[in-house]
């Protein structure tokens, strides 16, 4: 048995999966994620500072630490949306390099969705499906029917910046809500096919966060299925927009998303109309689980810290 590693480097958080390798399938036994809002340290010539640098090195040694401490046979580092767009990142992945050991598999957009579609590939038996992954500065599309890379479909927006841009407190005014669904809207249109779907699939921390407010205000059992119902979502926005209501709830479930969740949850309910989608599954596997899937397939080459490597 082999046991694998992936830490992913993104805009607004580091999280690390484990899994073992055995009999040709892989199986999950370890997630962990850490909330960091990488954007608050780029500075004005879109590089990332020497203390955004430093609070990546720290958060990233107590992750592979946290893998070490696992026997874990090989680390993977990939970078969703950390290194694009700022303008220092081949000094960061080599600074990454040298404190951690850490090589840097960077992903573009298309990559990245390519992957969350390739993690969740069980599902493209149902009809019409479409994968969402609302990340934290990019938002990704994938139709499972055009299951190609170059049919992919990255968005240069995400819950991040969608707050950066019309959040002026901690959560959206009425208006601010108005502001975000049309300027995500205007990106669908712009940018996005507009076609009748029947499911869509959600993976990423953002629609496993807003499930898991979900699943606690109905009360839905644990189950296999993670399950949602479009009116039951938008009512439930409704109460993620209400001041006297939302706080309990987030606090309670995802207080690390306190920031996100909102912007969020009003991006999809956007997306989900677009599409007029009224099936909704939650997915627990997302782009760490596809880089090991194409890895192990051959189809991504990456530099492994490996375990006599690390003292």
């Amino acid at each position: 048995m082999k046991k694998y590693a992936v830490i992913d480097f993104s805009r607004t958080s580091l999280s690390l999966l484990v899994a073992n390798e055995q009999m040709g399938r892989l199986e999950i036994v370890f997630k962990t994620y850490r909330p960091i809002l990488i954007g608050d340290m780029v500075n004005k010539k879109e590089k990332l500072t020497d203390k955004g640098i430093s609070k990546i090195v720290s958060e990233a040694l107590e992750l592979i630490e946290s893998a070490r401490n696992m026997e874990v046979d090989e680390i993977y580092g990939i970078s969703t949306t950390l290194l694009r767009n700022i303008r220092n990142a081949d000094e960061v992945t080599e600074i990454l390099k040298d404190k951690t050991g850490l090589s840097i598999t960077s992903l573009s957009g298309k990559e990245e969705a390519y992957a969350a579609l390739y993690a969740n590939e069980n599902y493209k038996m149902l009809e019409k499906a479409v994968l969402f992954d609302i990340g934290g500065t990019s938002t990704e599309i994938c139709d499972f029917s055009h299951p190609y890379e170059n049919d992919m479909i990255s968005l240069d927006f995400g819950s991040s910046t969608i707050r950066s841009s019309f959040v002026k407190d901690v959560y959206p005014t009425k208006e601010e809500e108005a502001e975000i669904k049309a300027f995500v809207k205007g990106m669908l249109r712009d940018h996005v096919e507009k076609q009748e779907m029947e499911n869509a699939i959600l993976s990423g921390s953002n629609m496993n966060a807003l499930y898991k407010i979900y699943q606690d205000y109905y009360d839905v059992p644990q189950a296999h299925e993670r399950l949602m119902q479009y009116k039951k979502l938008k009512k439930l926005i409704k109460v993620l927009m209400d001041d006297k209501r939302r706080n309990a709830l987030i606090i309670k479930n995802v207080p690390e998303k306190i920031h996100l969740i909102v912007p969020s949850a009003i991006c999809l309910k956007v997306m989900l109309k677009y599409f007029n989608i009224g099936n909704i599954t939650v997915s627990s596997y997302g782009v760490k689980e596809g880089f090991l899937k194409l890895l192990r397939k051959g189809e991504i080459q990456a530099t492994p810290l490996k375990r006599e490597e690390r003292g």
